[in-house]
C-alpha cells in the first residue's frame, strides 16, 4: 500500500510507493523537497485528512530523487520569512515576496531614502499665498501642522512669521512717512 502524505508547503496530497520510505524527494506539485515517513501510520492519515474524496496525486519514479544532496542543502539554506511566512534564503537580507528588509543597515538606508524627497514637506501655492497674504492664518496652520507632525507645519510657521514682520516693519514705515508729512 503507498505511503500517503501531504506537502508542508503547498499542501498536495501525494501517495508514495513503499519503496521510497525513509527518503527525501521532491514534490511533483511545488517542487519543495519533502521527507517521505518511513512507515504510514493511521493518525497521521487522520491528521492530513485523507479520508477525503479527492485522492493523493501520486509520485512518478524520476519525480523522487532518494537522497540527493541538493535538495538537503536546499531545504537547510531555506527558512521561512517572519512577515509573510513565505520560503527564503537563510542569508536573504529583504523577502523577495513581501519586501521587508532583515538587514539593519539596508533598512536605515531604505528609511533615509524615504525620508529623501516627502510630498508632504512641500508647500503648495495656494499655502505660499496664505503664508505671505495671510500670514495670522498661516501660523496657526503652521502650528497645527507642527502638533500633527507634518514637516511642512515648520515651513509655513516661519514663512508666516517673516512675512508678518516684514508687513509689520511695512506699515510701521508707511506710517512714520505719513506722520512726517503732515
Amino acid at each position: 500500500m503507498p505511503i500517503q502524505l501531504t506537502c508542508p508547503s503547498c499542501h498536495a496530497k501525494l501517495a508514495v510507493p513503499d519503496q521510497y520510505a525513509g527518503r527525501r524527494g521532491k514534490c511533483p506539485k511545488c517542487s519543495s523537497p519533502i521527507q517521505v515517513p518511513s512507515a504510514a501510520a493511521p493518525q497521521q492519515e487522520e491528521r492530513f485528512g485523507f479520508g477525503d474524496a479527492e485522492p493523493p496525486r501520486p509520485f512518478d519514479d524520476d519525480e523522487l530523487q532518494p537522497d540527493a544532496p541538493e535538495l538537503e542543502a536546499e531545504a537547510d539554506d531555506r527558512r521561512p520569512c517572519p512577515a509573510c511566512g513565505e520560503m527564503i534564503m537563510r542569508g536573504a537580507v529583504k523577502c523577495r515576496f513581501c519586501g521587508e528588509i532583515f538587514d539593519a543597515a539596508l533598512k536605515k538606508r531604505e528609511k533615509k531614502a524615504r525620508r529623501g524627497y516627502d510630498e508632504d514637506a512641500d508647500l503648495t501655492t495656494g499655502e505660499w499665498a496664505v503664508a505671505i497674504l495671510c500670514s495670522g492664518i498661516g501660523c496657526i496652520a503652521g502650528i497645527i501642522w507642527m502638533i500633527q507632525g507634518k514637516p511642512k507645519g515648520k515651513k509655513m510657521f516661519l514663512v508666516s512669521s517673516v512675512t508678518a514682520c516684514i508687513w509689520t516693519l511695512l506699515r510701521m514705515g508707511l506710517e512714520a512717512a505719513n506722520q512726517g508729512r503732515m
